[in-house]
C-alpha cells in the first residue's frame, strides 16, 4: 500500500466531504482526538504501576496483580505472569492455584485469538472437577470462548454449535453470578439480544454504563455494547464509541476495539482523514504491540477498502480533470508554472547535495555533531524545497511578458525528478556509512540470522536501513522520516514493525539498541 496516505489526503481534498456532525460528536471526537495525542502520559501511568508492583516480593498475589494489569496492555506480558503462577502451584501441589492461574490464561488466550491454546487449557476441566470458587469463572471462559469460535466459524453447521454451546453456558454463568453486577449485567444484555428484545438489550447496556467507574475497562465495554443499541451510522452510535475508545485511551488499553469501528463509521461519512489517522497512527500500531493474532488482520481488512474509494474518487476527478482542460485554457499557464517549479526544486536538490558534499570534510569524530550536521543538512534539503514554491510569482511574470515559449524549452530540457531522489538516497547513504561505516554489520547483529537485510545491486542502504538510519540519527516520528525519504508513513509502520518482528532481542528495546549503534 505504497504512497496509501499520500493518496487518502488527495481523496479528501478532491471529495471535499460534507461530515455535518452534532455538537455533542464534535466535542467528543475532539476529547478522543486530545486523549490520543496524551496516551503515552497514560501508559505511563499504568507501566508505573506495573513497575511498582513488580519491586514487591514475588507471590501468587503479586504475579496475578500484574498479569491482570497487562491484560489490556500486553499478551505476552500477561502470560509470562501467570505462567509464573500456574508453575508455583504446581511447585506447591496447590491444585486451586493452578486451577485458577490456567482459567486466567485461557481467557488472555481466547480474547487474543488463540482459540486452540485456550481449549487445550480448559480440557483439562468439567463442571464436575472444578474446584467450587472457580466453577463461576470456569464457565465464564467457556462462553467468551464459545462466543470467539462462533464469530470466526467458516460454516453455518459450526456457526449455529458454537452458539448453542454460549446460549448455554450463558445460563450456566447467569445462574452463578450476584444479579445487577456488571457481569450479571453484561450477559443478561446478551440474552436480550439473542432472543431480539432489543428494549431490554438498551436497560441492560444503559445499566452497565451507570455501574462502571468513568475511564475504566469496565466503563469501555460498557460503552461499547450501548454504542450498537444505536442504528448503524447514527451519530448516536458515534458518540457511545467515541466514550468508549476514549475510556480505553485513559486506562491505557491497547487491546480495544471501538476505536477501529469508530474509524470505520468516520470513513463511511466522508472524514477520511481522521479515520485513516485512527486506523494507521493507533489501531494497527496498538494492535501489534498487544501480540493478539487476529486485530491485526481484522485492522488490515480495512485499508483495502480506503485503496478502492480512493481508486473510485480518482476516476471521477480524472473525468472532472479533463473537462477542465477543454473549458479552461488557463491550466496551461498553471501547468507550465508548475514545471518550472519543479526545475527549480531539482536545482535547490542539487546545490543541497553539493553543500553535502563540501560540508562532509569538516564533520569532528563526535557522534553529538555528525548527527546535528546531518540533521541540520535534512532540515536544510526539506527548507530548500519549501522555497521552490516561492519562484511561482516569479513564473507568472516570465509568462505575462510573453516568454513563456523560452520557459517551456528549459522545462523540456529538465531530468526527471526521481533522478534526484535517487541522488539523494546515494548522498544521504554514502555520508550515512562514513559516519557509521559498520552500521550494516551491527545492525544485523541486532536481528535473528536469517532475517539480516543485505542491501542489493549498486545500492549502499535498502529502505528499512534508511530508515532506521535515520532512527540512528534521532529522527522517531513516523511523519518526518517519511517526509525525508519519500515513502508514506505506511510504509515507515510497515518496515518498524516487520523489522522489530524479526529481532534476536526484546523488540520493545530493539529501536533504542539501533539508537546505541556506533
Amino acid at each position: 500500500m505504497k504512497h496509501l496516505r499520500l493518496l487518502l489526503l488527495s481523496f479528501f481534498v478532491c471529495l471535499a466531504p460534507s461530515c455535518a456532525k452534532t455538537d455533542a460528536v464534535g466535542s467528543l471526537l475532539d476529547r478522543l482526538d486530545d486523549a490520543l495525542a496524551n496516551e503515552d502520559l497514560f501508559r505511563s501511568n499504568l507501566v508505573t504501576r506495573m513497575e511498582d508492583m513488580k519491586a514487591l516480593p514475588p507471590s501468587f498475589e503479586r504475579d496475578r496483580c500484574i498479569a491482570e494489569g497487562y491484560s489490556g496492555w500486553s499478551l505476552d506480558s500477561t502470560v509470562v505472569y501467570l505462567e509464573k503462577n500456574i508453575a508455583r502451584g504446581r511447585a506447591l501441589q496447590d491444585r486451586n492455584m493452578v486451577a485458577e492461574s490456567e482459567i486466567r490464561l485461557a481467557k488472555a488466550y481466547a480474547l487474543a485469538g488463540y482459540h486452540a491454546e485456550a481449549g487445550e487449557l480448559l480440557s483439562g476441566y468439567s463442571a464436575s472437577n472444578i474446584p467450587q470458587a472457580f466453577k463461576t469463572s470456569y464457565f465464564l471462559v467457556r462462553h467468551i470462548l464459545a462466543g470467539e469460535r462462533m464469530a470466526y466459524s467458516q460454516t453455518d453447521a459450526a456457526w449455529n454449535q458454537h452458539r448453542a454451546e454460549r446460549n448455554a453456558l450463558r445460563d450456566s454463568v447467569l445462574a452463578l453470578l450476584q444479579n445487577g453486577t456488571f457481569e450479571w449485567l453484561k450477559y443478561k444484555r446478551e440474552e436480550a439480544e439473542n432472543v431480539g428484545q432489543d428494549s431490554l438489550r438498551l436497560d441492560f447496556s444503559n445499566r452497565m454504563v451507570a455501574v462502571s467507574a468513568e475511564d475504566s475497562r469496565d466503563y469501555a465495554e460498557a460503552c461499547f455494547y450501548r454504542a450498537y443499541c444505536e442504528p448503524a451510522g447514527s451519530d448516536g452510535r458515534m458518540e457511545w464509541l467515541c466514550r468508549s475508545a476514549i475510556a480505553d485511551v485513559r486506562a491505557g488499553t491497547r487491546d480495544y476495539a471501538a476505536l477501529m469501528d469508530l474509524s470505520r463509521l468516520l470513513f463511511g461519512k466522508g472524514d477520511v482523514e481522521r479515520s485513516f489517522r485512527y486506523a494507521a497512527d493507533h489501531c494497527m500500531p496498538d494492535a501489534i504491540a498487544f501480540g493478539g493474532k487476529l486485530r491485526p488482520w481484522q485492522i488490515a481488512r480495512f485499508f483495502p477498502e480506503v485503496e478502492s474509494a480512493y481508486a473510485k474518487a480518482g476516476r471521477a476527478h480524472e473525468r472532472g480533470m479533463q473537462v477542465m482542460i477543454i473549458i479552461v485554457s488557463a491550466l496551461l499557464l498553471l501547468l507550465l508554472a508548475v514545471l518550472f517549479a519543479l526545475m527549480l526544486r531539482q536545482r535547490a536538490l542539487r546545490k543541497a547535495q553539493r553543500s553535502l558534499e563540501e560540508s562532509y570534510a569538516t564533520l569532528k569524530e563526535s557522534d553529538n555533531v555528525k548527527q546535528a550536521y546531518i540533521a541540520q543538512f535534512l532540515g536544510q534539503l526539506s527548507e530548500s524545497i519549501d522555497t521552490s514554491r516561492r519562484y511561482k510569482n516569479h513564473v507568472r511574470k516570465y509568462l505575462k511578458m510573453g516568454n513563456a515559449r523560452y520557459l517551456a524549452d528549459e522545462i523540456d530540457a529538465m531530468p526527471p525528478i526521481e533522478k534526484d531522489i535517487e541522488g539523494f538516497y546515494k548522498v544521504f547513504d554514502r555520508t550515512f556509512l562514513n559516519l557509521y561505516p559498520g552500521f550494516v554489520d551491527k545492525f544485523n547483529a541486532l536481528l535473528l540470522p536469517e532475517s539480516a537485510i543485505t542491501p542489493k545491486g549498486d545500492s549502499l542502504l535498502t529502505p528499512e536501513l534508511r530508515v532506521f538510519a535515520l532512527i540512528k540519527l534521532g529522527i522517531n516520528d513516523s511523519s518526518s522520516i517519511a517526509s525525508l525519504l519519500h515513502y508514506s508513513a505506511n510504509t515507515i509502520y510497515n518496515y518498524r514493525a516487520k523489522t522489530k518482528n524479526k529481532a534476536r532481542g526484546d523488540r520493545d528495546h530493539f529501536e533504542d539498541a539501533v539508537k546505541a549503534i556506533n
